[in-house]
């Protein structure tokens, strides 16, 4: 297992290509408003190219049809506590194409996408 990154070792979770997904890992930017992510098994990504895609906040993440996970932290869950979201499932999943990400109220360069 590991963390997405780029060729200069930054994290970059959006990458195309056929990998296991193990979990991820962010933080959440500010505490007091709703935060959502979700993780896209995206068709659209070009098999030739090696980078996913961020998906414009202005569309929804249920438009799109392979979603991973769906993660939504509405305004006080948690209380003003919660910093992090945390996702590990049970079993590992696979993508066809590669990952694209929706996001919102993240902190930037904070998302660890955790790979096999």
């Amino acid at each position: 297992m590991y963390p997405l990154t780029c060729h200069a070792g930054f994290n970059a979770p959006a990458r195309s290509g056929k990998f296991e997904v193990v979990g991820f890992t962010v933080a959440v930017d500010q505490a007091d408003q709703d935060t959502e992510i979700a993780l896209v098994d995206d068709p659209a990504i070009l098999q030739s190219g090696k980078a996913g895609k961020i998906i414009p906040s202005l569309t929804s993440p249920t438009d799109q049809k392979n979603i991973l996970v769906h993660k939504k932290l509405f305004e006080g869950d948690g209380g003003p506590y919660h910093s992090t979201i945390e996702w590990f499932p049970p079993e590992t999943i696979k993508t066809r194409y590669g990952i694209s990400l929706f996001f919102e109220n993240i902190k930037q360069g904070s998302l660890c996408l955790y790979v096999r």
